[in-house]
């Protein structure tokens, strides 16, 4: 009898354990730049997170207004050997390439954009690929084409065991019923760009806990099983004449310290007072830049927003996006803490 009352605390403690650990998401990262070439300290960055798969963009698809058709641009140069063991092959696709496109052209579409990536893939000789993501923000208009393109694709990844993820948004979360479900295998819900980019009054486009509160609620329910992306990068948004204009990828504070050049109005923003190159954009007198970047502590609140209103099992962290600026403002222990708040049970 006491030994079958042992064993059975046994089969518990270790039963408890796995499910523990089964609630705990694997962490990965995007790379969005158009050469992959990893630094020391990105690749020790990587290895002290313990990250066994890269979201890797290979190249985005537009359509050519000349030529009538759907094309690939911004293809990936690789010089970096020293890769994750997992790679995920992901390509943004413009929406306005599914209002363009022709229903009858679109397996063809699709069998030029599976030898493309065929053709990326094997430069990766030593990395495993089980998984395409695509990533296109549809529309209403665009859904009939986009959905149609993703069975296709589906059903060839399929044959070759490979699944198929695509990006959903937050409205997409929250309206499937309205947006539509896209007939693929995984999302991946885009936990970033949630404010009004073009207006000046926006605090903060990439990241706000009060605007991502809005979106989601406890328990929510959606057809598709759902990793979580969230920022880690930051921009500066160049505002002329009253008009949003440009982004500027990673522009910290110190860049606008030069008082000659710069008047700070408030914590995020400030006036361009003499002309001058930044980041090789030429800017004017009275031009206005918006700084922003996603602090430590919006990244845990909104984490635990995401807690509670998705399921965890089998979960992806993946962070947008990894390059140097990443790992010095992001310490692995910020990311582990992240990680934890996901990961948490109770």
């Amino acid at each position: 009898m006491r030994l079958s009352i042992y064993l059975f605390f046994i089969v518990c403690f270790f039963s408890c354990e796995k499910n523990s650990e089964s609630t705990t998401p694997e962490i990965a990262f995007y790379h969005w730049k158009n050469e992959i070439n990893l630094t020391a300290a990105e690749s020790r960055y990587l290895q002290d997170l313990e990250v066994q798969k890269l979201y890797l963009h290979f190249f985005d698809v537009d359509w050519d207004v000349d030529r009538q058709e759907p094309v690939p641009v911004s293809e990936i140069n690789i010089s970096s050997s020293n890769l994750p063991s997992t790679i995920v092959p992901t390509i943004f696709i413009t929406n306005r390439t599914f209002l363009k496109i022709k229903k009858n052209n679109i397996l063809s579409f699709v069998d030029n954009l599976f030898l493309k990536i065929e053709t990326i893939q094997k430069k990766f000789p030593e990395t495993h690929i089980s998984e395409i993501q695509i990533d296109c923000d549809w529309s209403q208009k665009s859904k009939e084409n986009y959905f149609y393109f993703l069975d296709i694709l589906k059903n060839k990844l399929k044959i070759e065991n490979k699944i198929l993820s695509v990006t959903i948004r937050l409205h997409q979360l929250k309206y499937p019923e309205k947006t539509g479900i896209p007939p693929s295998d995984r999302g991946a819900l885009m936990c970033y760009n949630v404010g009004d980019l073009q207006k000046w009054e926006t605090n903060n486009s990439i990241l706000d806990d009060k605007i991502t509160s809005t979106y989601l609620k406890n328990n929510m329910q959606y057809p598709l099983p759902l990793d979580i992306a969230l920022p880690v990068f930051r921009w500066g948004v160049l505002f002329r004449d009253g008009e949003m204009i440009k982004l500027i990828n990673q522009l910290s504070p110190s860049e606008l310290a030069d008082q000659k050049f710069y008047t700070k109005k408030n914590t995020n923003r400030y006036i361009v007072q003499q002309s001058t190159y930044l980041h090789g954009h030429y800017l004017y007198p009275d031009d206005h830049i918006r700084l922003e970047s996603v602090s430590p502590r919006t990244l845990e609140i909104v984490s635990q927003q995401l807690k509670y209103a998705l399921p965890s099992n089998n979960q992806t962290l993946i962070f947008y996006h990894l390059d140097s600026l990443t790992v010095a403002k992001y310490p692995v222990t910020e990311i582990k803490k992240i990680q934890r708040i996901f990961g948490d049970v109770n």
